[in-house]
Parts: structure tokens; C-alpha cells; sequence
């Protein structure tokens, strides 16, 4: 390795981590300020328990604190090596702006590997230990129990939602055959032929109101019918769903395959931040001048990247109601990016 790598590779990982833990230690005081004395009242709680909470907290949101630690740490570096004409003099020695910009590569790189790692296995099992460590510390104002709500996606593309199961039988069943026909069941007896006992038809009539069709004591569900490695468990968010699975349930024929393709599109992109990062900056910071608005440049690069990341936000609730395709919502912001900054970093 040469020393100029060495030397721009330490100077990059120094600023990085400093930043990251400037983000993580102003993420902490905020939330802190708001939730600590609700974590504090109860005299059982844990440093070790609280450190943990904030960390499942990071792995929820890694990709937003790599992409802004790299572009503050990047803009830094750069910035300096432009002032001190340190930039010109490795230019002098032979060495053009793109392959001093190899360091800066080399760390994205292990940031996107670190970010599909995260998503993988680390942040969608974040979620539900920080539902569980804000649920025990809770205020105890009246004990309300409240139960996960269960869904499966049958053959025929309707939902069943049920609101918990007992050996087989399914209590506070809802059958939703589409927006204008659902079935509310008291209990769904599983079987060969799955019996119902308590049942409504609810049928939206012209007025657009929803009308109780008919009741029955018990009535025969023949329709019902669903995939023999269908489990019955809870229902898991989709942003709190595993690469492999998300994948997995994409190739696999269900009603949620728009929502799954929307979330599986997006967190496949968001580790690909810091290449696009990368790509925008470093025109505007190795342009030699002896004025540069530092500022300015770190200003506007803050507001772009809010904006982006805003505007993927926004896009993937699109994606997930089907409004434009899940690809597009994603890839299309990134991809018009990239467009704008290819020629000007082709002629750095």
C-alpha cells in the first residue's frame, strides 16, 4: 500500500468516525431529552440495557448515519487537500483525481457491505426489541393490553386477518375478498372445510355504505384455502423484514408482492447512497480555486441529501400503494442523480 493511500485513508476513516460518533452522541441527547425521564422512573433500569436501546436505534437508521458521515468526512478531507495544496501536489507526482479518490471508494464500498449486513441481520430484529425495551418502561397509567394483528394472504389474492389462534380455531376473523365484499367470522374452525360460527357478509352497496348482507350461527368456508408452509404467525412490517426473506417472498405469488417489491427496491438502494454521494461532491470539491465557499458547498450538500433522502421516503409510499412502479420509485431519484453528476465527474 503507498504512503498516499495510507495517508488519505487514515485522515477518511479518522473524520468518519469522528463524525458518526457526533451523530450518534446528538441523536442520544435528543432522544434522551424527550424519553429519559420516562426510561429513568423505574429504579430497575439497566446502563447496559439503555446502551443497547440506542444501538438498535443506530442499526434502524445505518444507512442514513453512513451516507452523512461519509459526505461530511468526505467534504472535510477534500476540502483540506484543495486548501493546503496538498491536491495539486499529488497531481504533480503523477497521480490524476480519480484514482486519488480510491481511498473514498474503498470506504463506501465497506459501508454498502456493512448496510446489507445490518439489513439482513441486525435491523429487523432492532425493531422489535426496542417496541419491547419502550413498552417496559412505559408509563403505567391503565393496563391495556393490546395483541398483535395477524394476516395471511391466501391463493386467490384475498386477505385473512384474524386477531389470535387457539390450537385451530381463529378467533375475530375478517375474510376481505376485495374493497366491496368482506366477512366478519367470531370464530374460524380450521379443518378439511373450514367452519365459521358467528358470521356477517358485509356487501358495499351503491351508496357506497357497507350493509350486512346476511348472518349465520355456522356456515361452511370451502373457498378458503392457503399454502401448506403458511405459517400463522403475526404479521411482521415489511420495512422490518430480512433481505433474504424479502427476496424470497418477491419470487412467490402473493397480494403483497407490490408492497414487497416497493420495500425489497428500497433497501437495496439506500447502501448504494455513498457511491452517489461520492460521485456528486467530488467534482465541486477537488476544483482548484483560491476562494472556495467551503460553507456553502457543505450547506447545499446538506440540503440535496435531505431532500433526497425526503424524496425517497415519499416515493416509497407511492411504490407501496401501487401508484408507480416499486422500481421506479426507487432506482429513478438515484438513477437521475448519477445522470447529473457522470459528466461532471468524468472530466475531474
Amino acid at each position: 500500500m503507498t504512503l498516499w493511500i495510507r495517508y488519505l485513508g487514515k485522515q477518511l476513516t479518522q473524520i468518519f468516525l469522528f463524525l458518526f460518533g457526533c451523530l450518534f452522541i446528538l441523536y442520544f441527547l435528543i432522544d434522551f431529552s424527550i424519553n429519559g425521564v420516562r426510561f429513568l422512573s423505574i429504579g430497575t433500569t439497566d446502563v447496559l440495557e439503555l446502551i443497547l436501546y440506542y444501538l438498535r436505534h443506530v442499526s434502524m437508521h445505518l444507512d442514513l448515519f453512513f451516507s452523512l458521515s461519509l459526505l461530511l468526512s468526505s467534504l472535510k478531507v477534500l476540502g483540506d487537500l484543495n486548501q493546503h495544496h496538498e491536491l495539486l501536489a499529488l497531481q504533480m507526482a503523477g497521480l490524476s483525481k480519480k484514482r486519488l479518490l480510491i481511498p473514498f471508494y474503498a470506504l463506501a464500498a465497506l459501508l454498502s457491505a456493512l448496510s446489507y449486513a445490518n439489513s439482513q441481520w441486525f435491523a429487523p430484529h432492532a425493531q422489535d426489541a426496542i417496541e419491547d425495551f419502550q413498552r417496559a418502561h412505559a408509563k403505567k397509567k391503565k393496563p391495556i393490553v393490546r395483541e398483535h394483528v395477524h394476516s395471511i394472504t391466501l391463493d386467490d389474492h384475498s386477505e385473512l386477518v384474524y386477531q389470535s389462534i387457539e390450537g385451530k380455531n381463529l378467533s375475530d376473523v375478517f375474510w376481505i375478498r376485495g374493497s366491496d365484499d368482506i366477512w366478519h367470522i367470531k370464530r374460524l374452525e380450521l379443518g378439511e372445510v373450514p367452519c365459521g360460527y358467528f358470521v356477517d357478509h358485509l356487501v358495499r352497496e351503491k351508496d357506497k355504505q357497507f350493509q350486512k348482507l346476511s348472518s349465520f350461527d355456522q356456515h361452511p368456508f370451502p373457498q378458503i384455502s392457503w399454502p401448506e408452509e403458511t405459517s400463522l404467525d403475526r404479521f411482521i412490517p415489511f420495512e422490518n423484514r430480512p433481505l433474504s426473506l424479502l427476496v424470497r417472498q418477491a419470487i412467490s405469488r402473493s397480494a403483497d408482492r407490490p408492497k414487497i417489491f416497493a420495500h425489497l427496491n428500497y433497501k437495496l438502494a439506500l447502501p448504494c447512497l455513498p457511491f452517489i454521494i461520492l460521485f456528486a461532491i467530488a467534482p465541486l470539491s477537488m476544483r482548484f480555486s483560491r476562494q472556495k465557499p467551503h460553507f456553502l458547498l457543505a450547506a447545499c450538500s446538506l440540503f440535496c441529501f435531505i431532500s433526497l433522502m425526503t424524496l425517497l421516503e415519499g416515493l416509497l409510499i407511492l411504490g407501496e400503494n401501487q401508484v408507480l412502479p416499486a422500481a421506479l420509485t426507487t432506482w429513478g431519484p438515484l438513477a437521475a442523480v448519477f445522470a447529473l453528476t457522470l459528466r461532471p465527474f468524468w472530466k475531474i
